[in-house]
């Protein structure tokens, strides 16, 4: 689902259309052109108290400067807006189903999920989407050397499951959850990203089995994401989280999951100190622009 090799494009300045009026939060609502766009919206993901993302035809180079790239399990670049200097990140959208990727990114909005602000749409260079900065992801956290909790495992699993769950409600499966592909901001909030590679009706069991290895990447640093799902150590942790752990790893129902005793130790606000760690001594794959 994740594609290493994707990389953000620069491209040419070119005037800018907005595809319908769209309010994005802290940008300027933009009036609709009258040509007919060719991102319809079929109204089939449930919203939550948000208008849907504006697609703008042009350059995002008009408005952003890039800063540097950075890699997450997909490449790419971290932007500043040249007026309000807020910091985004943006990529290029890519694939046969790109019409299909836009719409669930216009469409799709969760606390657990990376928020889409803008998408641009280029003539001749594609599509790009502009998003939220999320500044660490759950692989930095397991570079880094410290374990978290048992509070802050539960709150980031009951956050992914949540982002999971949602996307289920939509219709959309996210069949390869990584720690990679999970990121987390300064608030503690866990956003599942790159959901535009959900597919429709997708295979449940391909999402169930990526969130047992997340898990036990998370609980155990030293077991490689593709190794038989177990601990070495699993002495360290509490009976109530192994007996998670080996739910995890048997595919159970979602809801299942959510309502696992162990989900009651989440606690959000402890992982701010936990992403301030990780941030200073986690490894980093930064890419020269």
């Amino acid at each position: 689902m994740s594609d290493a090799k994707r990389h953000t494009r620069f491209i040419e300045d070119s005037p800018l259309d907005a595809y319908g009026a769209q309010q994005v939060a802290g940008r300027s609502t933009r009036k609709p052109t009258q040509r007919h766009s060719r991102f319809p919206v079929r109204p089939t993901i449930r919203r939550e108290g948000r208008d849907l993302v504006p697609v703008l035809t042009g350059s995002p180079w008009k408005h952003y400067d890039t800063k540097y790239r950075i890699h997450l399990g997909y490449s790419f670049g971290v932007v500043t807006a040249r007026k309000s200097h807020e910091t985004s990140m943006i990529r290029s959208i890519t694939g046969q189903n790109t019409d299909e990727q836009i719409q669930y990114l216009r469409q799709i909005c969760h606390p657990n999920i990376v928020a889409a602000l803008e998408i641009y749409s280029c003539p001749k260079e594609g599509c790009f989407l502009l998003s939220e900065f999320m500044p660490t992801t759950l692989r930095h956290l397991c570079r880094a050397p410290i374990y978290p909790s048992e509070q802050q495992l539960s709150s980031i699993l009951h956050q992914v499951l949540s982002g999971a769950m949602f996307l289920l409600e939509s219709g959309l499966v996210h069949e390869e959850l990584s720690v990679a592909n999970v990121q987390v901001n300064l608030e503690g909030e866990v956003k599942i990203g790159n959901v535009e590679r959900c597919r429709k009706g997708g295979d449940t069991f391909k999402l169930l089995e990526s969130f047992g290895r997340l898990t036990m990447k998370l609980m155990d640093k030293e077991k490689a994401e593709d190794a038989v799902p177990g601990l070495t150590y699993p002495e360290d942790w509490s009976q109530e989280a192994f007996d998670m752990f080996t739910m995890a790893n048997s595919k159970p129902d979602i809801k299942d999951l959510l309502c696992h005793p162990f989900m009651l130790r989440r606690e959000q606000k402890e992982l701010k100190w936990l992403v301030h760690s990780v941030l200073i001594t986690a490894y980093h794959e930064r890419e020269e622009t």
